[in-house]
């Protein structure tokens, strides 16, 4: 039986007063704007602080979200200009010094919204977290590098990570009116939304907004200027716009930006390894993968892991692996670790004899896009952080796909992910430790709980299994992380990866 919503208080912010509802028994605020519409002259800059309003803003349907260069894949509000939203879910507004958990959606930078149903934050808020969601520019709006055909400042390659620190401002200022303490703020995300968190911790504009970070199967990638500016070579010839005329592309329907993106995706080697990605540059100097390397997040508690079976989910969507862009990319990971392909396979072969060719070819997929990168940032946090480093292994097992890519979304507790595809089973018991933990993270710094202690990353590589029944492992890629060492210890930055 459906909840009946009763209105909130109306709350303070620094824009303005809003007034959400109660749903059983949690507060939320939905489709709260925190920065003007990024369109007209607003388009490819660095997001604006909403102006105030007048009266008493309703929150309680979710805004807009920003154009989705990759396709609206799960079913979200509506596309629009005035996409820069954010969303609320607290126990209860007049409490103090509650963690706060901010969420990067997943959609590889290309797709994803802070308004999907299975990111509803209504059971983190019974938990005792303030939970928000939110909606940052994607694909061409956020990505495209348009700073050497327009001038300094005008689409430096990073606005969609730009608007996560925007949020992380917003937050700063306001969440204390939401029972939440602005001094204890974990930005957590998957995939897309991993890698994104990661760029936020790379970014020096980020440094004081966050205080620990969850990267959930973060693919992290970034474009360099080069690879970034042949992108948008392409894109200005393909809309027959000359360099330095911004008004006549800010003129253009960002629906048919959208619609160069399949054909961007057909020219062969135009973007490293996908056509929109955070650029390396001026706002984010460092490879997200470097970045402890660097100096860079060393007092922002960490907790990184990715899915066993991280390729299940794109076996079963994309018409093959072989030759795709995923299959491209570990080929590039592979060759600057220095061993050929046959080595690799020979290797894993040897450390999971219970795998067939075809599922040793998906692992290294997987691990190639997801594990050693992860491993690299959880290195690098571990020998160079003064705070926190922790790592996991999701191994939930779906009937049909493994522990596949996205499942770990379950953390939210409101069923899993691309469920018709992995097929449907018992989860909840996972789901609930995923969530107790995270929570635990955010509010303390170690997911530690009773009756399951979770080491710190350290010299043995200490790694908690996810599963029905928690268990920390010891090294469990050894043999892989001797294979792969000098990728793992090597910047990636130089590496061109």
């Amino acid at each position: 039986m459906k909840s009946e919503a009763a209105p909130t208080p109306a709350i303070a912010t620094r824009s303005g007063r809003l007034q959400g509802e109660v749903v059983d028994g949690v507060h939320r605020f939905l489709g709260i704007p925190y920065a003007e519409p990024p369109f007209g002259p607003r388009r490819w800059l660095s997001p604006t602080h909403r102006s105030r309003w007048e009266g008493v803003m309703p929150a309680t349907r979710y805004g807009a979200i920003c154009p989705q260069t990759g396709g609206n894949i799960d079913g979200s509000p509506a596309e629009g200009e005035d996409c820069l939203n954010l969303n609320v879910w607290t126990p209860d507004p007049s409490t103090q010094g509650l963690p706060v958990m901010v969420w990067a959606h997943g959609g590889g930078q290309v797709s994803g919204s802070g308004a999907s149903s299975l990111n509803d934050g209504t059971h983190f808020a019974k938990a005792g977290v303030v939970l928000l969601t939110c909606n940052r520019r994607l694909g061409a709006e956020g990505y495209l590098y348009l700073e050497e055909h327009f001038g300094d400042g005008t689409g430096p390659g990073n606005l969609g990570i730009q608007d996560l620190i925007c949020v992380l401002e917003w937050v700063a200022e306001n969440i204390r009116h939401f029972g939440g303490d602005p001094d204890n703020v974990t930005l957590f995300g998957e995939s897309g939304g991993g890698a994104a968190t990661q760029a936020v911790v790379a970014t020096p504009g980020a440094e004081g907004l966050l205080h620990r970070a969850i990267v959930q199967s973060g693919g992290h990638a970034a474009q360099r200027a080069d690879t970034a500016n042949e992108v948008a070579r392409h894109v200005l010839d393909m809309l027959a716009i000359k360099p330095g005329d911004i008004d006549t592309l800010r003129q253009v329907p960002w629906a048919k930006l959208v619609g160069l993106y399949g054909s961007l995706q057909q020219l062969d080697g135009v973007g490293q390894p996908q056509v929109y990605l955070p650029v390396i540059g001026e706002h984010m100097p460092h490879h997200p993968v470097d970045a402890p390397f660097e100096g860079m997040g060393l007092d922002v508690d960490c907790l990184i892991g990715t899915c066993r079976d991280e390729m299940g989910l794109f076996g079963a969507s994309l018409p093959g692996l072989e030759g795709s862009v995923l299959h491209q990319r570990a080929k590039r990971v592979v060759d600057a670790a220095g061993v050929s392909w046959d080595e690799v396979m020979s290797g894993y072969e040897d450390a999971r004899p219970n795998l067939d060719r075809d599922a040793i070819f998906s692992a290294i997929l997987g691990d190639m896009w997801f594990r050693v990168p992860s491993i690299r940032i959880a290195e690098g946090h571990a020998r160079h952080a003064s705070a926190n480093t922790f790592m996991y292994l999701f191994e939930w097992e779906s009937p049909l796909r493994g522990a596949t890519h996205a499942l770990d979304i379950m953390v939210f507790g409101n069923g899993l992910p691309f469920a018709m595809l992995a097929g449907d089973a018992d989860h909840e018991r996972t789901a609930t430790y995923m969530r107790d933990a995270w929570r635990r993270f955010a509010a303390e710094g170690s997911p530690s709980l009773p009756g399951y202690a979770w080491p710190s990353y350290g010299d043995r590589r200490e790694t908690m299994s996810i599963s029905e029944s928690p268990t920390v492992l010891e090294d469990p890629y050894k043999s892989e992380f001797a294979l792969l060492r000098k990728v793992i210890t090597s910047n990636w930055q130089r590496l061109g990866l």
